[in-house]
């Protein structure tokens, strides 16, 4: 005999379980979500500030900046560089002056000198870049003096553009008397300008 299966719903029964729990889920996720969300907002908001702050602090610093390159601009133009310029010239001068040594003059020239020349006199004078120009009198026995002389500061690297200015015989003696002008430079000096000028 079989078993009687009586139905007294009014409708099919439906099991609406799976779908709750799926609204459950989906409601759960929508509520991080927008907790994410929000927590995104404020921390964005906040970071904006923080940038905002920072960049007010730095363009504070660079307006600052600005006003001190412009004061330090008005001090440079209110400098007389002209001025500046002949003073520092002039203490170059000075300082070549006293730091000029005679015995590495005498020295040098005692290395170009013949036998037969003889120095009567010794000028310097002081450039305001520092550069020392030499006078010198010379006596020799005959006007070959003149030309040997010339030759030996052509050829030694401390004295440069030597030119002849005077030139006279003595009638009493026969002593040949020449003068000439020279560039001098100290020891090293020299030696480092003419390896430039080499290159």
């Amino acid at each position: 005999m079989k078993p009687l299966h009586l139905n007294l719903a009014s409708r099919p029964y439906r099991d609406y379980r799976p779908v709750y729990a799926v609204v459950v889920v989906m409601s759960l996720l929508t509520a991080f979500l927008m907790l994410e969300n929000v927590d995104t907002y404020y921390r964005y908001i906040h970071e904006t500030r923080s940038t905002r702050a920072k960049i007010a602090a730095v363009e504070a610093q660079a307006a600052k900046e600005r006003e001190r390159g412009q004061q330090v601009e008005q001090r440079l133009g209110a400098i007389d560089l002209a001025h500046l310029d002949a003073q520092t010239k002039f203490v170059n001068a000075k300082l070549a002056e006293r730091a000029f040594s005679w015995s590495a003059l005498l020295d040098q020239l005692e290395t170009i000198l013949n036998d037969n020349v003889r120095v009567d006199s010794v000028s310097p004078s002081f450039a305001e870049d520092g550069s020392v120009k030499l006078a010198l009198q010379f006596e020799s026995k005959s006007s070959e003096g003149l030309i040997e002389t010339m030759n030996r500061l052509n050829d030694d690297p401390h004295f440069e553009n030597p030119f002849p200015n005077t030139e006279s015989t003595d009638e009493t003696s026969g002593l040949y008397r020449f003068g000439i002008t020279v560039n001098y430079f100290p020891a090293g000096e020299a030696l480092a300008e003419n390896a430039e000028v080499t290159r």
